[in-house]
């Protein structure tokens, strides 16, 4: 059903005659419907909803559980803890020159450009359409013809739908939610990427020193075999010991070239992740940097509105909540202005004339649907559908961000004291190893317990080679699960 308020006025092209009381009619009438559409425009607020996760029946806890996480959390500048250089250029190299993270900030501008095409629909269109007519008929029997007829003319056409009731505005806010949503998701992306980045240079320090453990061994074994060949050869060792030594420096050689294969690799994912060719090319730091002490995690609630993927979840909550609105109102009647001005004349040297030759028209039109078979009240439930679903979503997602800060922190101390034990342990087993070659050359043991000890020394050195690695892994775990962000600037002897 369409009820309209319609009015038209001609004007001959040829005429000079201007209606001054029509003039002025529609004058006030135009600038009536403009100062109401006005005030509603400004009475409506055009901005992003706002954050209404404290309103969620979801509780926030005051505190980490593990007690280990007091004090006020810094997000920026978190790889100072490290004290590596090296590890903020590679960084920076990474956020220039990541090919994923060029794709997401292409799909960033994308998402932003496709949220403002669709809130386009808030504000009014305006067209303007110059156009030459020429036309000739024929009478009934269609041998006589009407002279040829020129006219030329420009319009100008307004078209916009007043959002008495809010809905336009509903869907325009929630396309500001989605925006803000795709920031968040690109910001999540950025850091991920500087997280795995540091993760994956350290881990290329342990492949390294993995490698340069294997080396050492096997050199070591190798002099140890050249001493017992030797010994062998005048009758002091036995054959068992000659057999035993060979084997253990060929098993050396076949894990020092697994050793080496991870470190390659390690080295070239690295290199892909800086957007470099991966050429094993990179050098990479002799040794893992020494942390300490635990990191002030904050307050839960703070993590809440730093952690990207929190607030990624939050605001497609918002949008949808909008769009709940938005298809509500969509069954309540909409009130829509078209305007039209131009001219109209049989030479073009008139279309100009704006006050001769001019043609306009005004139309309000308030519409209301009466039957869609039920795709209106479907569309609804669908959005609220949608709305409900993201308000799960948000609450998994920050259940999952607690869990993850909870287990970092625990992971913190755990490690802590892991590589405490294992450096004692290795420590221990390289003492032994030494004592059990300078007593198998006393004759004081055999080459078996030397062996062994061998094998024991390594186990430990490698343990503690991977245990160092992964308590580095945990803490950038943790700051990636704080949700730290990193406004780093270069240091001038960096």
């Amino acid at each position: 059903m369409a009820i309209a308020l319609i009015k038209n006025h001609g004007q001959n092209a040829g005429s000079k005659r201007v209606d001054s009381t029509d003039k002025k009619t529609g004058l006030r009438r135009l600038l009536t419907i403009f100062s109401v559409a006005g005030s509603i425009l400004l009475a409506g607020c055009y901005s992003a909803p706002k954050n209404k996760a404290s309103e969620l029946p979801l509780e926030t806890p005051n505190s980490w559980s593990s007690g280990l996480g007091a004090g006020e959390f810094q997000p920026q500048n978190w790889t100072k803890d490290f004290n590596d250089p090296m590890l903020v250029k590679i960084i920076e190299e990474a956020l220039a020159h990541n090919y994923n993270l060029k794709a997401a900030e292409s799909r960033l501008a994308s998402q932003i450009a496709g949220s403002r095409f669709a809130g386009s629909a808030i504000w009014p269109t305006l067209n303007v359409n110059a156009n030459q007519n020429r036309n000739r008929r024929n009478n009934a029997s269609g041998i006589n013809q009407t002279p040829t007829a020129e006219t030329f003319g420009i319009t100008g056409r307004f078209n916009w739908e007043i959002d008495i009731w809010g809905r336009v505005r509903n869907g325009y806010r929630g396309d500001l939610a989605d925006i803000q949503s795709a920031e968040a998701d690109y910001n999540a992306i950025r850091l991920s990427i500087a997280a795995r980045t540091a993760q994956s240079w350290y881990s290329a320090i342990e492949a390294k020193q993995q490698y340069e453990l294997a080396l050492r061994t096997t050199e070591a074994l190798e002099s140890s075999a050249v001493i017992v060949e030797e010994n062998f050869k005048r009758g002091i060792a036995r054959a068992l010991e000659v057999r035993l030594i060979r084997a253990n420096v060929a098993s050396n050689r076949s894990t020092l070239e697994t050793r080496l294969r991870t470190r390659d690799s390690s080295v070239r994912q690295l290199e892909t992740l800086l957007g470099r060719y991966p050429g094993n090319e990179l050098e990479v730091a002799a040794n893992l940097p020494e942390i300490s002490g635990p990191v002030p995690a904050g307050l839960p609630s703070e993590m809440l509105l730093r952690r990207p993927d929190v607030i990624s979840a939050e605001r497609t909550m918002a949008g949808n909540e909008q769009r709940k609105f938005e298809t509500s109102k969509a069954r309540i009647p909409s009130l829509n202005l078209n305007l039209s001005r131009g001219t109209s004349a049989r030479d073009i040297e008139n279309v100009f004339e704006f006050m001769d030759f001019r043609v306009w028209s005004q139309q309000l039109s308030i519409s209301q649907t009466i039957f869609q078979g039920g795709r209106l009240r479907a569309n609804y439930r669908r959005a609220k559908a949608n709305y409900e679903q993201s308000v799960s979503n948000y609450s998994n997602a920050v259940l999952t961000a607690f869990r993850e800060v909870e287990n970092a922190l625990n992971n913190q101390s755990s490690y802590e004291r892991d590589y405490e034990l294992q450096k004692y342990a290795a420590e221990e087993s390289i003492a032994a190893e030494e004592l059990a070659w300078e007593e198998y050359g006393r004759g004081l043991s055999d080459i078996t317990t030397a062996l062994d000890a061998v094998r024991r020394s390594i186990t430990a050195q490698r343990a503690l080679i991977q245990v160092s690695n992964q308590r580095v892994q945990s803490r950038i775990d943790l700051y990636l699960a704080l949700g730290g962000g990193f406004d780093f600037e270069t240091e001038t002897e960096n």
